[in-house]
């Protein structure tokens, strides 16, 4: 049982240090472990993040932990993709602005 109020901050930084330090999140093209690859999409600058981006992004993340627990070398480049639509959304309000 936690005792007081949980210090996220302090914990998020006791455990990015220890990540950096044992190289946990590195890929090395030269090793011999396995390769795993997850695919992701180039990231974009359009629209904004939302819980679907979350949601998606979770499942892919439990598999490369568990992938990485099984000793493979992971290569996982994070990005999402909104397909462009809010980019296209801005676009058509802007050209219906204009047409109004």
């Amino acid at each position: 049982m936690l005792e007081g109020k949980y210090n996220f901050k302090e914990s998020e930084q006791k455990w990015q240090e220890y990540w950096q330090q044992n190289g946990i999140y590195e890929f090395n093209k030269r090793s011999n472990r396995p390769t795993f690859l997850i695919d992701t999409p180039p990231p974009t600058v359009s629209g904004e993040l939302h819980i679907g981006h979350i949601y998606g992004f979770s499942q892919a993340d439990m598999y490369a932990r568990y992938q990485r627990m099984l000793g493979k070398n992971l290569y996982y480049p994070l990005g999402f993709d909104n397909n462009g639509l809010g980019g296209i959304v801005n676009a058509s309000r802007s050209l219906m602005c204009a047409y109004k």
